[in-house]
């Protein structure tokens, strides 16, 4: 009996929650039920950080979004972390190439590190936060 009450609370809940996803980024309207989410991080000093094809303008890393299970590409926040120098960064808030499953941060670094690896050890990270449809 206890665990049937306890359903039928949480489907009100579900139901009344004040969620609400004006559109997506394909501009998909509606579906408030269905909207999810999301959040992770690259985890700081674990971050695969790639160099762009010309290093000297600064490194990428792509965010894996699978376990979100996203129908449809989310709106993604995202902060660039570290232990230092990330301040001086340009481009962590910026999202690449967004898709139900992943997306690209790239991270312009002249005057906040030389390499990628300098960023491993300043230990950058990103933090996300992605709200979409699951349904």
């Amino acid at each position: 009996m206890l665990r049937v009450v306890s359903t039928i609370l949480l489907g009100i809940a579900l139901v009344s929650a004040d969620v609400v996803l004006v559109n997506d980024n394909d501009g998909t309207e509606g579906r408030s039920i269905c909207v999810r989410t999301c959040s992770g991080t690259t985890v700081m000093g674990d971050t695969n950080w790639v160099d762009t094809q010309d290093p000297s303008m600064g490194m990428y890393t792509n965010i894996n979004m699978t376990e979100c299970e996203f129908v449809a590409p989310p709106n993604v926040v995202t902060t660039l972390n570290g232990l230092g120098n990330h301040w001086m960064a340009k481009g962590g808030s910026a999202t690449y190439s967004v898709t139900p499953t992943s997306f690209r941060v790239y991270v312009y670094t002249k005057d906040a590190t030389r390499n990628t690896q300098q960023a491993k050890d300043l230990k950058w990270s990103i933090t996300w936060m992605a709200i979409g449809y699951a349904c």
